[in-house]
């Protein structure tokens, strides 16, 4: 259905409009020109469309070395000092990319229409609650540990908070996903980097097990924390599977899952 009405209105846009600007966020150890296909795609299918590849510090190193808190830091202010991004816009994360864009939008309440979220990723490291490790590079920030949930609330610095999963929750965080038009997520089926790979489901493993959870028993739909159970109940919460390796997720061999599931999402306009 997505694909039918993305081909019917791509030749029907008004001339009093233009196309919502678009921001990519690329993954870790890479850097901004490695959304290079992908925003081709893009602008190849919406003529005359703003697209913007956000590269944090020098992009490949800094993706790692820098805590999460200060790549969405910098990451907000790329944003906002773009004026072309100031009337709104749609924004796309891949992999450690997803839950920097979804970060920034909880914390720096960024006029985006519709989110997207391919491969969104959790990685394990047996020291990642330590504070000298979660001050020193990224990937503690996102590892949530099943059988130490209780310290990866206290001590994981990233994740607990912008899922809200602490017992002071921040209600600008939910307010702020709320405000979307559509939250899209994805992960692949043969992903061999994230575990368990339907994280870019919001789906984790249940506590003390590592049994993925569903939605419908996991804390953060039964307590709506950040919005997704009633992202869910208005209809705008989209999950698709592609099937290609994780690596693969932004570049040519998921072109065609690309085309056709997301990127009728960047079909709408500002008048």
């Amino acid at each position: 259905m997505l694909r039918l009405i993305f081909l019917l209105f791509t030749t029907t846009v008004l001339s009093s409009s233009t196309y919502r600007p678009v921001v990519l966020m690329h993954g870790i150890l890479s850097g901004a020109d490695d959304m290079n296909e992908l925003a081709g795609w893009i602008r190849a299918s919406f003529p005359d469309i703003y697209v913007v590849s956000i590269e944090v510090g020098n992009g490949e190193d800094d993706s790692l070395l820098w805590p999460l808190e200060k790549q969405v830091e910098h990451f907000c202010a790329s944003v906002l000092a773009d004026e072309k991004l100031r009337p709104g816009f749609n924004m796309l994360g891949y992999s450690q990319g997803s839950i920097i864009v979804r970060g920034a939008v909880e914390k720096c309440s960024l006029p985006v229409h519709n989110l997207i979220t391919l491969s969104g990723i959790h990685q394990v490291s047996k020291y990642a609650y330590e504070s000298v490790v979660q001050d020193a590079i990224s990937v503690p920030g996102y590892w949530r540990d099943p059988y130490q949930l209780n310290r990866y609330i206290a001590d994981c610095h990233y994740l607990p908070d912008i899922n809200n999963e602490r017992d002071a929750r921040n209600e600008t965080y939910r307010d702020n996903m709320l405000k979307l038009n559509a939250f899209v997520m994805t992960y692949t089926d043969i992903d061999e980097v994230v575990t368990p790979s339907r994280s870019g489901w919001f789906m984790g493993y249940a506590p003390n097990t590592l049994d993925v959870e569903t939605w419908n028993n996991s804390r953060q739909f039964k307590e709506d924390l950040i919005g997704m159970r009633t992202l869910l109940e208005q209809g705008k919460l989209y999950t698709f599977t592609s099937h290609v390796r994780h690596q693969d997720v932004p570049h040519a061999p998921n072109r065609d899952f690309i085309i056709e599931n997301i990127l009728p999402f960047f079909n709408n306009t500002l008048s």
